[in-house]
């Protein structure tokens, strides 16, 4: 059976796909670098192609948006892990306290009976899971730290190059195919790229704007752990589904201690906030990456499973990268006569 260029092209782009996924199964460390050096480049070509609009030269503008980029992300790390690691062993001492003191009982007031053993039972259960996940995380900080360098390093040298060779590189990828296929290859590289790019900078704009905010309203409520709690949302709003889950949970705890009062302000109040960062997001992603939830959710089982948290990262991307597949490859196919 002969395969039509449009098949053959598929087939190309799902081995090279399959190939680059491989490398998780030979290092995870490698292949989250990879990840996170081209998340950064994506994002720094975007902005230096925003200054290019504005008769920036297109060398020049990459080389601002490089250090900009470098110098906000080195200076976010000296600012903030000495102090949220500190704050996490605050924390720690807290989660303790809330459960043995069962805080959580402010909440369940005029409850029947059934409901608070049950609610009790559950925190009871959680509470030696809480602890011991937060207390082997200060543990192997230290151990981390090797890693951490090697990550920063490799990710700094990696972004520097593919910062100024990345149109080349995109450019080249249609060498992978034979002559016949490299018009369609050149269009699905480049509207993936397109879509990623805006992606990766709507979730960064987003996911900086609840991170300030969150800080910011927690400082006015005089909730504590502003800064640990507020990195962590801002954190969180990278992983897509369940991330808005995990970053409320500790918030809720934290809530409960300051009043229930208090704590319903704070809810409300990150509930607009989350409505202005969806609004922001949706308004750079515009006509890009509009992908199918179910498509996004397995995307997220799958990866997540096998790659852990560098997978749940990148599972919109890969439901977009399979969207344009789609589109490019096999969409054309079945409309055929």
């Amino acid at each position: 059976m002969k395969l039509s260029a449009n098949l053959k092209g598929a087939l190309f782009s799902a081995f090279y796909f399959s190939l680059f996924i491989s490398i998780a199964f030979i290092s995870k460390d490698v292949f989250t670098i990879i990840i996170f050096t081209i998340g950064f480049v994506l994002a720094i070509n975007l902005m230096a192609k925003a200054l290019h609009r504005i008769k920036v030269p297109m060398k020049l503008a990459n080389i601002i948006s490089l250090i900009a980029s470098l110098f906000f992300l080195y200076l976010l790390l000296v600012l903030l892990i000495p102090t949220v690691t500190r704050e996490i062993s605050n924390f720690i001492v807290f989660l303790n306290d809330f459960f043995q003191n069962a805080q959580w009982k402010i909440l369940l007031q005029n409850q029947p009976e059934s409901i608070v053993n049950n609610v009790e039972e559950f925190m009871n259960s959680l509470q030696p899971k809480a602890i011991e996940m937060l207390s082997r995380f200060i543990e192997v900080i230290p151990t981390y730290g090797q890693k951490a360098f090697t990550f920063l390093f490799f990710l700094t040298i990696g972004t520097i190059y593919f910062t100024f060779y990345f149109e080349s590189f995109k450019a080249k990828l249609q060498y992978l195919y034979p002559k016949s296929l490299r018009d369609t290859a050149s269009k699905f590289y480049n509207e993936t790229f397109n879509q990623i790019e805006h992606y990766v900078v709507a979730t960064l704009l987003a996911s900086a704007f609840v991170g300030i905010s969150a800080f910011f309203a927690m400082s006015i409520l005089g909730i504590k752990y502003q800064l640990l709690l507020s990195f962590w949302a801002a954190v969180t709003n990278f992983i897509p589904v369940i991330g808005v889950i995990l970053e409320f949970i500790p918030m809720i705890i934290v809530g409960v201690s300051s009043g229930l009062t208090t704590m319903l302000i704070f809810l409300l109040t990150m509930s607009i906030i989350h409505g202005i960062a969806f609004i922001i997001f949706i308004s750079i992603m515009k006509d890009y990456g509009r992908v199918n939830p179910v498509i996004t959710i397995f995307s997220l089982l799958i990866l997540g499973s096998i790659i852990s948290l560098t997978g749940a990262l990148i599972a919109v991307p890969t439901a977009m990268i399979i969207r344009v597949f789609w589109d490019v490859y096999i969409k054309p196919e079945l409309e055929r006569s």
